[in-house]
């Protein structure tokens, strides 16, 4: 029923993404809540619109070997996984009841910034990504083409050299 090759696939497709959510989300964390950040940054800024983008360029290029729809859901769980990281962050004082006032609302609207941004950075990582590592279904129709061509070529060049010149009329 199910192949390992699909599982695999799918694992992998799983795995890149919600990898790329989570360093996602905690460079949004660590841009929103310098206070609690090892990392400090001087324009939290830069952060939240170049390493969404960044990021996500990375993940399009890591997943060539999938359909441009499978992109686009690899945004889709991206994006999940860092607004669910990025909002738990918030509301785990209040859920673990040490919370003295209401969660801040800085990140509450990390999704409408952070969707955009990955699935265009996934998509223009793919489309990059095939050029520079082609998919393996696409390299081996590329490489049986070439070695129909070369078959031609030679024919064709076996032909001409057999072939007795022929002269132009009127001459």
């Amino acid at each position: 029923m199910f192949s390992t090759a699909k599982v695999l696939k799918a694992t992998k497709f799983v795995t890149w993404s919600v990898l790329g959510g989570v360093i996602v989300a905690g460079f949004f964390v660590a841009a929103f809540f310098p206070n609690y950040s090892v990392v400090r940054f001087g324009d939290p800024g830069t952060v939240i619109l170049f390493l969404p983008l960044f990021t996500a360029f990375i993940l399009g290029v890591l997943l060539v070997d999938f359909e441009l729809v499978h992109a686009g859901l690899a945004a889709l769980l991206a994006t999940g996984t860092a607004v669910g990281l990025i909002v738990g962050f918030m509301y785990a004082p209040s859920l673990a009841g040490v919370a003295a006032g209401p969660p801040p609302y800085q990140g509450s609207f990390s999704a409408v910034i952070l969707f955009p941004l990955i699935l265009m950075g996934t998509v223009v990582g793919r489309a990059i990504g095939e050029r520079i590592v082609p998919p393996e279904g696409s390299r081996m129709r590329q490489e049986a083409l070439e070695a129909e061509t070369r078959e031609w070529h030679e024919r064709l060049t076996k032909m001409e050299k057999s072939a007795p010149p022929q002269r132009e009329k009127g001459r």
